[in-house]
């Protein structure tokens, strides 16, 4: 335990688990039953928290939803690829064999049909990854290889996970991973 965690109350570190777990189950719940069929009480029970606790926490469903796709979006994995490598880099980490936890794309899709997730969807969307992909991709057509690539990666998302062709799952087809990843790999070039 580091010395910082033994001076921490005991009340604060449970805070912060139980703060973690709501994030955790909620974007996982949010991930596979969208926004609207997604329930306060399913989010909590696999949280193993009780329900009152997205209240004081989050506030409501929609704050919660808002700050589980906050704690998911980021163009962390993206930026920090290696450029060399940036188009295999980028189909692991969208087709799952390099990301730990849930992707944000998936909870973003399967929330569309709630107007107020959506809005919260958009404007996340633009604040955490599109205005700072056209600021990395540079000023020369930054905005349109952010654009691309957030295409490419909406609809082999689509294709992977929410509506899988059999040319992606369960065995890639070779030559589409081999486009997949040129596709990726001319946005750094």
């Amino acid at each position: 335990m580091s010395m910082a965690q033994s001076h921490e109350p005991a009340a604060a570190r449970d805070a912060v688990r139980t703060r973690r777990a709501l994030l955790d189950a909620a974007q996982h719940v949010f991930s596979l039953h969208g926004y609207s069929d997604a329930s306060v009480r399913a989010i909590t029970a696999r949280a193993g928290v009780n329900i009152s606790l997205v209240s004081r926490y989050f506030g409501s469903k929609e704050g919660l939803f808002e700050e589980a796709l906050k704690d998911l979006l980021g163009t962390g994995p993206i930026v920090e690829a290696d450029r060399r490598n940036f188009g295999q880099a980028m189909l692991d980490l969208l087709m799952g064999t390099t990301a730990p936890r849930v992707l944000p794309l998936p909870m973003i899709m399967m929330a569309s049909s709630d107007t107020r997730a959506r809005a919260i969807s958009e404007r996340l969307l633009f604040e955490l990854v599109y205005a700072p992909l056209c600021r990395w991709f540079g000023p020369q057509e930054g905005a349109v290889r952010a654009a691309r690539f957030m295409i490419v990666s909406a609809g082999l998302t689509v294709y992977c996970r929410l509506y899988p062709l059999d040319v992606l799952v369960p065995r890639p087809d070779p030559a589409l991973i081999e486009w997949l990843t040129d596709q990726f790999q001319t946005l750094v070039e």
